[in-house]
């Protein structure tokens, strides 16, 4: 992720403006290496988490809720100690690079007013949260301790003087003729990308792309085959993106591939597609969104894991299942051969002998032609014929079983298919939890520990048109059996998408008749929200909730419905920012 100088000097942006001249409340340490700061100015309350994490340091104003320790870590005490109570004077980034600190108005052990900093390194597996007393930059202590034994270049230990020179070598863009007296010291073999990157703080690999494609320049070019005019566009370039960060005029958008968030920067930047970015208007709230949806994302991937894992392999049983039984069915439905075996065997024992595999008879149902019978060479002709006719009678009774069975095994797979696509609709924990509850009552998941607390409450996607009407959709088959059968009136419209897995959705008015518009709206839901939504032409079912019955197999998710009209929906018409 690029988390990168330019973002963070946009989250400073943010922060002096919103955090200068507060008082914090409350810190507290919600895990090994994160913290939230609660600060309040005038009648304004704050929320700010900051994380060292491996993986995802970074900093930024939440509204999140957490979950803090009973009992806080020994760091937490230290800046409850040295910070609570008193006031941010100032925050301030270096360089341009991933490193700023807070200063606070704090006191000695004297009462004697004394600057204290709360300095934030965001570098990866390297990220720190260090306090230190502003002006002999002594270090109290730091959410990780770094001895000699772990760098012998940089220590941070209590009592030791902080020092960024050794980590942060790199030239400030910001700084004056700063591409100039970078182009110094450009490795000519390096790719201009790389070179940016390294001879710069705060630059990633999307800012120095962005300003390789402003320039017109394959970023992948080395140095040392740049012209004299390639280098001022890149300049022009770099100067521009520049002018951008100086000015604190930022467009914070989120990247995304394959319809997932990928990845985030503080610029609009121009090589991304427009259908492959949003903008936000605040940087801080693109990060929540961006770690939230990328956090909530893997909980339900790493939790959905073993429960697709089921659905997928339950399909392929059931399918497997479905061809056995058609084959016996096509068997039962040509089952009349068998009686005229035992009819023609029955006609001619005495052209039979006794230990014969086979035998050849005029058929007598069929103009005298030949035919050739197989013969269990250990029966008799009698044996023979009489096994013959209880094979005739015991496919005539099993046609009107089989015929059940197969339209059981339908169901069961229609069912599994809805679920699958349930799985992909799940947007949190408690709708994978909803889906894995409904598979253990359904019987495909043997062991599953029920909610110990009372259930939450069935959360359906809820959308409020222009002209008031309201669209409600289903993730997965008890939010879709609370819409259709509980949350629906006779006389609202109910929508699902043709022949296909897909959520139940349903439009309410308050108003006599339903409009075009929201009818339209209602169905591309449910075209977005089934299985059918990569396909270019998507039909969808509507009626009024009252023509809605609930499938005769009693399989959750499952309806049957009549007097319905069929809308057919472009995927180009798909758009989910209009609602």
């Amino acid at each position: 992720m690029a988390y990168d100088g330019s973002v963070l000097r946009a989250v400073i942006f943010d922060l002096k403006e919103k955090l200068i001249g507060s008082r914090i409340e409350k810190i507290y340490q919600i895990s090994d290496y994160d913290l939230v700061i609660n600060v309040r100015k005038g009648s304004e309350k704050y929320k700010l988490f900051i994380s060292a994490s491996n993986n995802a340091p970074r900093v930024y104003l939440t509204e999140k809720s957490f979950t803090n320790p009973q009992n806080p870590p020994a760091f937490c005490m230290l800046l409850r100690k040295h910070l609570e109570g008193f006031r941010i004077e100032n925050i301030e980034q270096y360089k341009m690079d991933r490193i700023f600190k807070i200063d606070v108005s704090s006191k000695n052990d004297l009462s004697d007013f004394l600057m204290k900093s709360l300095c934030i390194e965001i570098m990866g597996k390297h990220s720190n949260i260090i306090l230190i007393e502003t002006e002999s930059k002594k270090i109290y202590d730091s959410i990780k301790r770094v001895p000699h034994s772990m760098s012998r270049v940089r220590q941070i230990l209590p009592a030791l003087t902080y020092a960024l020179e050794p980590i942060s070598t790199a030239l400030d863009p910001l700084s004056k003729d700063s591409f100039n007296r970078g182009l110094k010291v450009f490795n000519p073999n390096k790719s201009i990308r790389n070179n940016l990157i390294s001879t710069f703080t705060g630059f990633s690999k999307l800012s120095a792309s962005e300003i390789c494609y402003g320039a017109f320049i394959d970023e992948d070019r080395s140095f040392s085959s740049l012209t004299k005019k390639d280098i001022e566009s890149l300049e022009h370039s770099f100067n521009l993106m520049v002018k951008l960060f100086k000015d604190n005029n930022f467009s914070p958008i989120i990247i995304y591939k394959e319809e997932e968030v990928f990845d985030f920067f503080s610029l609009n930047l121009q090589m991304i597609k427009n259908g492959d970015k949003k903008t936000f208007s605040n940087i801080c709230r693109m990060l929540e969104y961006f770690y939230s949806t990328r956090e909530n994302n893997q909980i339900i991937k790493d939790k959905g894991f073993s429960i697709r894992k089921i659905i997928k392999n339950n399909i392929e049983k059931e399918k497997r299942k479905l061809a056995k039984q058609s084959d016996e069915l096509n068997e039962a439905l040509d089952r009349d051969i068998y009686k005229v075996y035992g009819d023609l065997i029955s006609s001619n024992f005495f052209k039979i002998n006794s230990g014969s595999g086979k035998v050849r008879l005029e058929n007598f149902y069929d103009n005298m032609k030949e035919i050739e019978i197989p013969l269990d060479k250990k029966l008799s002709a009698h044996e023979n014929a009489a096994r013959y006719y209880k094979k005739f009678s015991k496919l005539k009774n099993a046609e009107t079983k089989l015929k059940s069975e197969i339209k059981k095994t339908k169901s069961a797979i229609e069912y599994l298919e809805n679920q699958a696509l349930n799985m992909d609709l799940s947007e949190n924990e408690n709708d994978i939890e909803e889906i894995k509850q409904e598979l253990f009552e359904m019987g495909y998941i043997k062991r599953y520990q029920k909610f110990k607390n009372k259930k939450p409450k069935l959360k359906t996607l809820e959308y409020t048109l222009s002209n008031g009407d309201k669209i409600y959709c289903g993730k997965n088959n008890k939010q879709n059996e609370y819409l259709t059968f509980k949350l629906a009136n006779r006389e609202d419209l109910w929508f699902h998408v043709k022949d296909a897995a897909g959520s139940h959705v349903i439009l309410k008015s308050d108003k006599d008749e339903f409009s075009k518009e929201s009818i339209e709206k209602a169905a591309y839901l449910a075209a977005l929200h089934s299985s059918f939504k990569d396909s270019n032409n998507i039909a969808v079912d509507y009626c009024k909730k009252k023509f809605v019955k609930r499938h005769p197999s009693k399989i959750p998710g499952l309806v049957i419905y009549t007097d319905f009209n069929t809308l057919n929906v472009k995927k180009k018409d798909i758009k989910l920012d209009e609602f």
